[in-house]
């Protein structure tokens, strides 16, 4: 098998360990063969996005980005799972209390991640799914792991995650859902910051919670421009052209 990927390595062994049993009567191929269908599925979708290799050196490697961009809706909610709970597990078994290290997961998009609502994964996928992220946010900081969630939709992530946050940097929002979820869960939003979170200028946000006295309006310094991402807002006027000429 070495010149196999790791995604069909697994295949074919899984199909190999199912004639073994099926042939010894330990296992039924009718409840095995729909998670080989799945496999079988998603191979070809995790295989763009990641590759199956020896352990690298991360030693000295502070910050692991892992980019989900090329990736399906359904790989989306099943990578970020597989994630979580590998390092998650990892610091639970040997993190000694107190922790003399930190671990913090950054989860960007939150709403594609961690949406209480899907049509697309079955209940129980989605309770398993939901149900670790909340232990982490619950449990995870005696073993010094910390969650950090950004999202434009806030009023789509499991409430349970939210209402377990401690300090939220609140930029503009406007949907109504949003704006009632941040007056059921943040005890520590005033109205009159509140009311100011549907008119706030780019890069300003309401910074609130328990490592803040009150509620504070702060605006964020742009990065100079060969440090911004690529996710600028688009110029219509530049992009269509000016009626001026």
């Amino acid at each position: 098998m070495q010149n196999l990927s790791g995604f069909t390595e697994l295949q074919v062994r899984a199909s190999l360990q199912l004639i073994n049993d099926v042939q010894f009567g330990s296992a039924q191929y009718e409840h095995i063969q729909p998670l080989l269908r799945r496999i079988d599925a998603l191979k070809e979708e995790f295989s763009r996005v990641i590759s199956v290799g020896e352990l690298a050196d991360d030693e000295d490697r502070l910050v692991t980005v892992f980019s989900l961009r090329e990736c399906k809706q359904d790989v989306k909610k099943i990578l970020p799972i597989l994630i979580a709970k590998h390092f998650y597990e990892q610091r639970r078994s040997v993190v000694t209390s107190p922790p003399s290290t930190t671990l913090h997961l950054i989860v960007d998009e939150a709403h594609n991640i961690l949406s209480q609502q899907s049509s697309r994964e079955a209940e129980s996928w989605k309770d398993y799914r939901l149900e670790l992220f909340e232990e982490i946010i619950k449990e995870g900081r005696k073993f010094g792991v910390f969650l950090t969630i950004a999202s434009q939709r806030p009023a789509d992530i499991s409430p349970t995650i939210v209402s377990q946050l401690h300090n939220y940097f609140i930029h503009r929002l406007v949907n109504d859902r949003d704006l009632a979820l941040l007056e059921n869960t943040i005890s520590t939003l005033d109205s009159l910051s509140r009311g100011q979170i549907p008119t706030l200028p780019q890069g300003a946000c309401v910074v609130t919670g328990t490592s803040f006295d009150i509620p504070m309006l702060m605006q964020v310094d742009k990065l100079p421009k060969e440090q911004e991402p690529g996710s600028s807002d688009v110029n219509l006027v530049e992009l269509w052209g000016s009626d001026d000429d």
